[in-house]
């Protein structure tokens, strides 16, 4: 095969699969086809994590606070998400109680289950843990945190009553109406940074430039998603939010 129909090098790829990526969007179809990208899609962070640190992937759609975890690595920033409401690239997390909860606070439940995704997750997770830290609270000392379905299966935990609580993004929160008629929000933690695509230093110019072409022209509008599409990469409000992490306890060597 002459050199100019040789196919390009195998691009790969590592996802967080609770992220719902848009795989069938046209613009990411084109990507994926003339990169030769392939995707391989986790559930397991802690396993995603650590291939990205042994730097066995040259991109990745994950959630902020693995980044956290990354900072040795060589990978850049190139895309941020945003949320499927307001468009923005910052997301909300909401604490929410069952309605009949008599707690107007997280003060009060110190001991009761709160639910998370996953020990990465930036919303249900990491926002719990900020919150608390700045009133001199530990996440898994003041609560008994366990591991629950993800997003909706949150919301729902809360309201079978298999948790007391949990913090949720608000997207998801506010995508089923009656989330408001069965729970209550008694706390949140605004300006979270959204899911960032990043690639490794190795990638060449034009794939990382194609790549981000990609992604801004990704459609976020055909249907329910977790987030719409993406924008440039937003690295104020990932510092901030690494500032954050590096005041948790046990935290500060962590990256």
């Amino acid at each position: 095969m002459p050199p100019s129909e040789q196919p390009p090098p195998r691009l790969t790829a590592g996802f967080d699969a609770n992220l719902e990526f848009p795989f069938t969007d046209p613009a990411w179809q084109a990507f994926s086809r003339s990169s030769n990208c392939t995707v391989t899609s986790y559930r397991d962070l802690d396993e995603l994590t650590t291939a990205l640190a042994d730097q066995l992937f040259g991109l990745s759609y994950l959630p902020s606070a693995n980044c956290f975890f990354l900072q040795k690595a060589p990978y850049l920033g190139l895309a941020s998400a945003l949320t499927s409401k307001t468009r923005r690239p910052v997301q909300s997390s909401v604490f929410i109680v069952s309605e009949k909860s008599t707690a107007t606070g997280w003060q009060e439940l110190r001991g009761k289950r709160l639910g998370y995704i996953n020990t990465y997750c930036t919303t249900s997770y990491f926002a719990p843990a900020i919150l608390l830290s700045r009133t001199g609270y530990r996440l898994t000392q003041f609560f008994d945190a366990v591991p629950v379905a993800p997003w909706q299966g949150q919301i729902d935990a809360v309201v079978s009553g298999a948790i007391d609580a949990t913090m949720v993004y608000e997207d998801v929160w506010l995508s089923t109406p009656s989330n408001a008629q069965n729970t209550k929000v008694i706390a949140r933690l605004d300006g979270l940074p959204t899911p960032p695509v990043i690639v490794h230093n190795s990638i060449e110019p034009g794939t990382s430039a194609s790549l981000k072409a990609a992604l801004l022209d990704i459609k976020g509008d055909a249907g329910p998603s977790l987030y719409a599409g993406f924008t440039g990469y937003q690295d104020a409000s990932m510092q901030q939010f690494f500032a954050d992490l590096s005041a948790l306890p046990g935290n500060k060597d962590a990256a």
